[in-house]
């Protein structure tokens, strides 16, 4: 057994660069594991509608094809092993299209296999069949109540979906006791796609909580692909060669501590800035980071930046997993459209809201109801309305208009988009940027987070195509662990002498959790960490996004990262808006005034 396990990640989303495998295994064919995240919070309801239109469908086509692109690398003798929760609702038949996808490519068969199991969507429905009289009535008895709102399900149960419960690493590493050189799961924890290879690798008992945490914390970096290299970072334009941003590695040691780094001659860069923003990512509580596997505390790391792209992450510290899983569902409610016209010319702005109503109260006029609806002109800050614009509407010579709506019925939103068109004859001069058309009525899925009793969760490991016995260790060159002359800090360019803004002293990023966001607020340098301590409380947070609804704001402190996490409840209840998923919440708050006493 080697002391160390490398593990590698080739996607963050479903969509990203489906070349990201086959190139980041032929920058780096000694990988152990490779890792490829294709699950958000809705992505199952959107497999859910393609498999009502094909009962063979319900799962990531796109990996099928990253399979087929790595049958040159497999026939070549690679041994790294592929773990994914590219399945989604059908892991069985995705296993299915990539036995058939490497038979057409002339790859000797590989061992498969399928981790399921997860699909709770009857237990919520409470559509159960069993002997047990306890189980029936636990399963009643339960409200899987939304984790937002505290609501009970009954109020959306008959238009469910999907549900699915987050599954934690064990099924896995049951796999790949099997000899399985891929595994192909539904929705698993995005960190267990890591933790489970260094459980198996290390023989690590399951309730070795310190080393399940470290690897957790590995798992967390890594998740979202090129996040961790330069990807999306408050200092993206400093990054090198944007164009080729690489993959993650983690090279996970048997204590749980890693090095995050990634293939030599590569774009972006792993340094302590991308490091440190991707560990304050969509973490919640930094001292109680849930997962199925085990219950993190990101207090007491430490961030050692060694230089050359290589920096070690230590310190995580872990306790038992919750008794409960945390449940994805989905459910039905209603339809939705979006459209963009381009509106040039003087009073730009005030022409584009004008047309935005106008096709409004045309909806209004033909009978029907809207639910919800919202005008934006892109370009003048409308993105995030909290962060006032310098300079006058008036002086706005473009902008995008960009409508959104909401009905419960599909034929108001189908009016909405019929009255949008005729703008282009209609509207104001200048109108323009037409090209794509009419705007097409969509269903509305709504994200129900609950909670469900661990034990009604049982997952299935199944080998899906045994092929001949290829997995074992790579032959791998020794790794070197520091580095000569270490870290450049290259990564803080103060402005001025006096910050007039908080990015003059940290960056930030943010993402959706629900209808909440977490904003990762990180010090430049420790003394800036002094100064957000004192004056970045999560009062002015709150009066600085009041205009977007914020219900509360929570403040956690990482001193040990020199960080702030910020949970903004209730930010993104308005799902219309143009960052629905709070992605540019982070880079809003860096344009706070600074001082803090400052208006």
């Amino acid at each position: 057994m080697s002391s160390v396990v490398r593990i590698g990640n080739a996607q963050g989303f479903w969509g990203d660069r489906g070349s990201a495998a086959a190139e980041l295994l032929a920058r780096e064919p000694e990988l152990d594991y490779l890792t490829l995240d294709y699950l958000a919070e809705v992505s199952l309801s959107i497999m859910a509608v393609q498999r009502e239109r094909d009962p063979q469908a319900g799962y990531a086509r796109d990996f099928v094809e990253v399979v087929r692109s790595l049958a040159d690398y497999f026939q070549s003798g690679g041994r790294c092993r592929i773990v994914t929760n590219a399945g989604g609702l059908n892991p069985q038949g995705c296993a299915a299209a990539c036995v058939a996808a490497l038979a057409q490519a002339g790859c000797p068969p590989l061992t498969i296999a399928v981790v399921s199991g997860d699909d709770v969507l009857e237990l919520l429905r409470g559509n159960v069949e069993s002997e047990i009289s306890n189980f029936k009535s636990q399963i009643s008895n339960l409200k899987f109540a939304n984790l937002d709102s505290g609501q009970s399900l009954s109020a959306v149960r008959d238009r469910l979906v999907t549900a699915n419960a987050y599954v934690g690493a064990a099924p896995i590493v049951e796999a790949l006791r099997l000899g399985a050189d891929i595994v192909i799961t539904g929705r698993i924890a995005d960190p267990s796609l890591t933790v489970a290879p260094c459980v198996h690798h290390f023989g690590w008992s399951l309730t070795d909580w310190d080393r399940l945490a470290g690897a957790t914390v590995a798992g967390h970096l890594i998740e979202c692909g090129v996040q961790v290299t330069g990807g999306i970072s408050t200092d993206w334009l400093e990054m090198p060669d944007t164009a080729d941003l690489s993959f993650p590695i983690v090279e996970v040691n048997e204590d749980g501590s890693c090095i995050v780094t990634k293939p030599a001659n590569t774009g972006g860069c792993v340094d302590e800035r991308t490091v440190k923003e991707q560990l304050v990512y969509e973490i919640g509580n930094p001292d109680e980071y849930l997962s199925p596997d085990v219950t993190v505390s990101f207090q007491s790391l430490t961030v050692q930046d060694l230089g050359n792209d290589r920096v070690r992450v230590s310190g995580a510290r872990g306790r038992p997993a919750p008794g409960t899983l945390k449940v994805s569902a989905t459910y039905r409610d209603g339809f939705r459209a979006a459209g963009t016209l381009t509106i040039f010319g003087r009073n730009a702005v005030t022409k584009a809201r004008r047309a935005g109503e106008i096709v409004l109260q045309r909806v209004r006029n033909a009978g029907f109801e809207l639910r919800d609806s919202f005008i934006e002109c892109l370009g003048t800050g409308a993105c995030i309305p909290a962060v006032p614009s310098t300079i006058d509407e008036s002086q706005f010579l473009e902008t995008v208009l960009r409508i959104a709506v909401e009905a419960d019925d599909r034929p108001a939103v189908e009016c909405f988009a019929r009255e949008l068109m005729p703008l282009v004859t209609a509207g104001p001069q200048g109108t323009t940027g037409y090209a794509e058309g009419r705007p097409h009525p969509k269903p509305v899925f709504r994200y129900w987070p609950c909670l469900i009793a661990r034990d009604l969760v049982q997952p299935r490991v199944e080998l899906v195509s045994e092929g001949a016995r290829r997995v074992g260790p790579a032959q791998r060159r020794p790794t070197a662990m520091v580095s000569n002359g270490g870290p450049a800090l290259r990564w803080f360019h103060p402005t001025s002498q006096r910050p007039s803004r908080l990015g003059d002293l940290a960056y930030a990023r943010s993402g959706d959790k629900g209808t909440g966001a977490n904003i990762g607020v990180v010090a430049r340098t420790p003394e800036s960490y002094d100064l957000l301590l004192a004056q970045l409380t999560a009062e002015r947070v709150g009066e600085f996004f009041a205009s977007m609804g914020v219900l509360e704001v929570i403040r956690y402190e990482l001193p040990n990262l020199h960080a702030l996490n910020f949970v903004v409840k209730g930010i993104l209840s308005r799902p219309l808006r143009v960052d629905a998923q709070g992605k540019a919440l982070g880079q809003a708050l860096l344009e706070m005034p600074w001082p803090g006493d400052q208006p």
